[in-house]
């Protein structure tokens, strides 16, 4: 009886497993403009989709791109339930995630509305800052106390809080902001002039609780491939019209 309940195991084992190896390596994507989202005729468009579809090319296999909230991207990652992403490393742990890559270079920036003026970080000192839960803004403000954080679901419920004077700025990147502001009925002209906090790169990341790891050379050579080639301008060029304030000054092929 023991002997095939051991055969049993073995079985559903290795059946587990060639489905794993079978099956196509599943990126996650944040379900936010321009990064991914669906565009008027239903498909999947923005720059980090635009990026795997290219790199599925390189690597010569599939991949399949799944959109989600920030959240869920980061817990799918963390369990192994995705494979790839591409986000800053302060959201992903090492232990965790393995860097194979970076990507797109992008300024982290600090704003309220118009009329809130940012010159130094004296002036950030006491403001309310609207901070989605589970990130951070990748500077010193995430360890200083005297800038009180408002947690939030998502970037656009933190623009809200912004347009109902509950929180004083919000953090993200240019492109983030000027691609949301339209979801609460909000223009540039409502809000003021942007602080620059950090410069941050996008890295390609793969979950070590991933079955694909054996993969990871093969990714990480493709990755490489990618940013050495025609294909690579082309992206930024897509890129630049998803999100026209996209800084092609920070882009260049490492």
């Amino acid at each position: 009886m023991k002997l095939f309940s051991f055969f049993v195991l073995m079985t559903v084992s290795l059946t587990s497993y060639g489905f794993a190896a079978g099956a196509p390596l599943k990126a996650v994507v944040l379900a936010e403009k321009p990064w991914g989202f669906y565009n008027e005729s239903g498909h999947l468009d923005g720059i980090t989709v635009s990026y795997f579809k290219t790199l599925a090319k390189f690597l010569g296999e599939p991949i399949e791109i799944v959109l989600v909230p920030e959240q869920r991207l980061i817990h799918g990652i963390e369990k192994g339930k995705y494979d790839l992403t591409v986000t800053f490393p302060e959201y992903l742990s090492e232990e965790f995630v393995t860097s194979l890559e970076p990507t797109i270079r992008l300024d982290k920036m600090l704003v309220g509305l118009k009329g809130v003026t940012i010159t130094s970080t004296n002036d950030i000192e006491k403001l309310r800052l609207a901070v989605v839960r589970g990130t951070s803004t990748g500077s010193w403000i995430d360890h200083n106390r005297s800038i009180k954080k408002v947690k939030t679901a998502n970037f656009t419920e933190a623009l809200w809080l912004l347009k109902k004077g509950r929180v004083d700025v919000v953090t993200a990147t240019k492109q983030v902001i000027h691609a949301s502001l339209p979801k609460v009925g909000m223009t540039v002209d409502d809000i003021g002039e942007p602080y620059l906090l950090s410069c941050q790169q996008a890295i390609l990341m793969i979950s070590n609780a991933s079955r694909k790891v054996a993969m990871m050379p093969m990714i990480k050579k493709a990755a490489k491939d990618f940013k050495n080639s025609p294909e690579w301008k082309a992206l930024l060029l897509d890129a630049k019209k998803l999100a026209p304030h996209l800084s092609h000054s920070h882009n260049h092929s490492n």
